[in-house]
């Protein structure tokens, strides 16, 4: 009986050892996942060769289904895994309190299993995109002067003031987008056909564009958040409270994730082309626009009097549009905008980009876009 007794204790304290060895095991797993993620992804042309198609056929699968619902489908699934989060952070707490460390150490396992597969997901979806040889590698960009920023900041002036006679606006006098989501989609999808020609976007495959009104974006407002692409429901999420001068371009931004263009200097600049390249004026003029103020918010480090003409050169219709992007932003003070860009920040720099400092680099591909097509 003895014996019996004694094997049954010694199964039992190896069953005990077994459950405390699991979180290791499974933090190991994830350790070694995110390894093979960074080896594939820098040193080897898997982002470049293999996962264009990947991408496509995942994008394709998962558009195709949540255009299925007339709702943004990756709010609900944020909202859930949030819902999910908050409740695991709170049976910690508890065990902790109650000293269970049984429980604690098979939460931690829980915790690393599902990391382990939401980042397996995310780059199989999606995320290998940020790996891929850049636009900017197909440009000369260097030695970019304060005079060459003008020249350029006046010829999307030029163009800017030309395309806003031709565009729709609202009893106020500011513009307004006349498209109808169905017709939206068909100009983008048009417009992806003249972007073909530009070998250094390697547009092989497209999806539709799966635009998708954000539920949350009253709160987006205040957080200064345009939009976003969820990889898991293949969504392109914008922000409905913008002026649609950004409105319309933030769903250009979108569409350019959707295609597989992670860095946002690089959705941008993407952006930018489906505007541009449009023979819809309401797409040209949001796409000018969008340069012109990006030229300007580099050249007011150097030259903030200079700017300052330029804003006073604004035709009178601009100048309204320009006024109620200002009320809007008035409006809604981004009080936690703060706190956004520090996560985003720590998202981009996790994701193998520069941070927040991507944004402004859409300048930079500008001005190579000009340099290498001989434009103006």
């Amino acid at each position: 009986m003895k014996s019996v007794c004694g094997i049954y204790r010694f199964v039992k304290d190896v069953n005990f050892m077994l459950k405390l060895e699991k979180p290791f095991y499974h933090f190991l797993l994830f350790a070694v996942t995110f390894l093979f993620i960074r080896i594939i992804a820098v040193y080897t042309s898997f982002a470049d060769v293999i996962f264009p198609g990947i991408n496509y056929f995942f994008a394709k699968i998962g558009s195709k289904f949540s255009s299925i619902f007339p709702f943004s489908l990756g709010d609900v699934f944020y909202s859930i895994l949030g819902l999910m989060i908050i409740i695991f952070i709170v049976k910690i707490i508890i065990a902790v309190i109650r000293k269970n460390w049984l429980k604690i150490k098979k939460m931690i396992s829980i915790l690393f299993i599902g990391l382990t597969i939401i980042i397996l997901i995310f780059h199989f979806f999606w995320g290998f995109n940020y790996y891929k040889t850049p636009i900017k590698e197909y440009y000369n960009s260097e030695k970019i002067n304060t005079e060459e920023l003008k020249r350029l900041a006046e010829f999307y002036l030029k163009k800017s003031i030309e395309t806003r006679e031709f565009v729709y606006e609202n009893q106020e006098g500011v513009f307004t987008v006349s498209l109808t989501p169905e017709e939206l989609n068909e100009n983008i999808l048009i417009s992806s056909s003249n972007l073909k020609k530009y070998n250094e976007l390697q547009l092989e495959r497209i999806t539709k564009p799966n635009l998708k009104k954000s539920l949350y974006s009253e709160g987006f407002s205040y957080m200064g958040v345009l939009g976003y692409y969820n990889p898991f429901t293949a969504e392109a999420q914008y922000n409905s409270k913008m002026p649609d001068t950004k409105l319309l371009f933030t769903k250009f931004h979108e569409v350019a994730h959707q295609w597989g263009f992670a860095a946002e200097s690089e959705a941008n600049f993407v952006g930018f082309l489906i505007g541009v390249q449009s023979e819809n004026k309401e797409f040209n003029y949001v796409s000018n626009y969008k340069a012109l103020r990006s030229l300007l918010n580099k050249i007011i480090w150097e030259d903030p009097i200079y700017v300052q003409i330029m804003l006073t050169a604004y035709s009178t219709k601009m100048k309204k549009d320009r006024e109620y992007e200002l009320l809007i932003q008035e409006k809604y003070l981004h009080s936690a905008d703060d706190t956004f860009s520090m996560l985003n920040e720590a998202y981009l720099q996790l994701n193998n980009q520069d941070g927040l400092e991507s944004y402004g680099q859409f300048v930079e591909l500008l001005v190579g876009y000009h340099r290498k097509h001989n434009l103006p």
